[in-house]
């Protein structure tokens, strides 16, 4: 994993919520991170660590405790988690479909985002 890695997933994050489109300008958008995961064949267990650690994350900083937010971040979370397990067991010369940046909703039908601009 690269050393900006943190930062980039904090981009990712706070875009995807609703922040900044920092990680779109900076970074390319959804496929470039879709293209970043390809052929890094992530384990389970590395993905149940990383639910872990975000979950550690939003305690830190002091998100909402409130089992309904708490609830849907966390679905949030495992979604774009084992998207990106997925993927990354793609081979790398995989060129993935040019998906919008997913945007967080409440209770979107279809799951737990909507399509940026839809």
């Amino acid at each position: 994993m690269s050393p900006d890695h943190p930062a980039h997933v904090a981009a990712f994050i706070g875009e995807v919520f609703g922040g900044p489109k920092t990680y779109t300008e900076s970074h390319g958008g959804h496929r470039e991170m879709v293209m970043h995961h390809l052929g890094k064949h992530l384990t389970e267990e590395q993905r149940r660590r990383w639910i872990n650690l975000l979950a550690d994350a939003a305690d830190a900083v002091g998100l909402p405790g409130d089992p309904e937010f708490r609830s849907a971040f966390m679905a949030y979370v495992e979604w774009g988690s084992r998207l990106a397990r997925m993927n990354s067991n793609l081979g790398e010369t995989c060129d993935p479909e040019t998906e919008p940046m997913p945007a967080w909703g409440w209770g979107v039908p279809g799951g737990p985002y909507k399509a940026s601009g839809k």
